[in-house]
């Protein structure tokens, strides 16, 4: 009945002229409902004597063109501003889909890289030397806290040394722990913090995320990504075609290296030298097909690398800086320096022993603890003998 009721009424539909519209040269007109749902309720819970019409209930008026057009328009002109937004432009990044988040090292790096493009008006090329040099200046405070560390090391070396091997020799956990009790209050004594050790291992999720984020860049690619290179790479997006990047960078790496590192501090020995002088060199076609927009990255962040170490081995620098003078101790005599095959397979063998004795002293100590309760325990139980007379 309800299905008939609403097919009558849609039927007394009317065309009136005074709701038209005029589109062009054509007259298009407004439907529009007659008064005629007046009485008429669709399931409504709202009872009839309440007063409210239930015709109310339901849209009487199709949408106009004047509101379709209106709506339309101003879509299109939000399309076309995002359309038209170039990378001098803050939003840029993220309107093409890059930069999408402030936490993820790789989106963070194409905001920073937006921002220096944006407010210094530097080209492409200039903005990622920019922002590679702001990123190491920041990070420099680590290095000289982890130059010093390394150089307050070197001093308490040979005792150290025996310390460790002591340490990795103990028999018991007790033994054990007592070692490193020791090993602990000869670098609190020399004001030795380790966790500084490891200040310069933040440099590879920045490493990653400049190389994520500008390869999404050169592969989108950003707009002035193709013409805003320098020199012989004007093009960022491609590859550097004499390779000129690659063998700076090789070059700059093996310097620093030979240097003592990032740190100026640290001794390398020979092997270890000719390893990391080999590595640079097979870097070279393993990053020969990567846009030049990454490379020049690598080469900036490897100069600052080799200027850094010059710098914290400077002994005028050192003292300025508070940090402590590196203490060189004689080889002993007959020692042979070991390759790096050799010293990678000592230290897995002294680990894997070193683990085996751990795992050894804990089962033992469990076991004593076990035994000790065990003992406690029946040391509380009494033996009561049952009277024969009172049976």
């Amino acid at each position: 009945m309800l299905r008939s009721s609403v097919i009558r009424s849609v039927g007394r539909l009317s065309l009136t002229s005074s709701s038209s519209l005029v589109v062009g040269s054509v007259v298009v007109p407004r439907l529009s409902f007659n008064n005629q749902f007046n009485g008429i309720r669709f399931k409504s819970t709202t009872s009839p004597s309440s007063g409210v019409d239930a015709a109310n209930e339901i849209q009487t008026q199709l949408p106009s063109f004047d509101e379709i057009a209106s709506n339309a328009g101003a879509i299109s002109e939000q399309v076309s501003q995002a359309v038209n937004m170039t990378s001098d432009q803050i939003g840029y990044m993220n309107s093409i889909g890059l930069a999408q988040s402030w936490t993820w090292p790789p989106d963070l790096i194409q905001h920073f890289l937006e921002y220096i493009h944006v407010y210094t008006g530097l080209p492409w090329w200039g903005t990622i030397c920019a922002a590679t040099l702001l990123v190491r200046l920041a990070m420099f405070p680590l290095y000289v806290k982890s130059s010093d560390t390394i150089a307050r090391n070197s001093r308490i070396k040979p005792e150290l040394d025996i310390v460790t091997k002591d340490l990795m020799s103990a028999g018991t956990l007790l033994e054990s722990q007592t070692i490193a009790l020791k090993r602990k209050k000869l670098l609190a004594d020399n004001g030795i913090q380790t966790r500084w050790l490891a200040a310069p291992m933040l440099q590879l999720p920045v490493a990653l995320g400049f190389f994520s984020g500008i390869r999404a860049m050169a592969n989108y690619p950003v707009d002035g990504f193709t013409t805003q290179g320098l020199s012989w790479f004007t093009d960022l997006t491609q590859a550097d075609p004499y390779l000129g990047l690659q063998f700076i960078t090789a070059g700059v790496l093996m310097t620093f290296t030979r240097l003592g590192g990032e740190t100026g501090a640290q001794q390398f020995s020979p092997a270890m030298k000719k390893f990391f002088t080999i590595l640079p060199l097979i870097s070279i076609p393993a990053t020969m097909n990567l846009s030049a927009g990454v490379v020049l990255y690598f080469a900036v962040n490897g100069t600052f690398s080799v200027m850094q170490t010059v710098l914290l081995r400077n002994k005028t620098v050192r003292k300025k800086l508070g940090i402590s003078d590196i203490v060189i101790h004689p080889t002993k005599p007959g020692t042979e320096q070991k390759g790096i095959i050799a010293s990678l397979k000592e230290n897995m063998a002294n680990a894997r022993d070193q683990a085996e004795k751990k795992q050894a002293m804990r089962d033992k100590e469990q076991l004593q603890q076990e035994m000790a309760k065990e003992r406690k325990k029946n040391s509380k139980v009494k033996i009561v003998r049952r009277d024969s007379k009172k049976h």
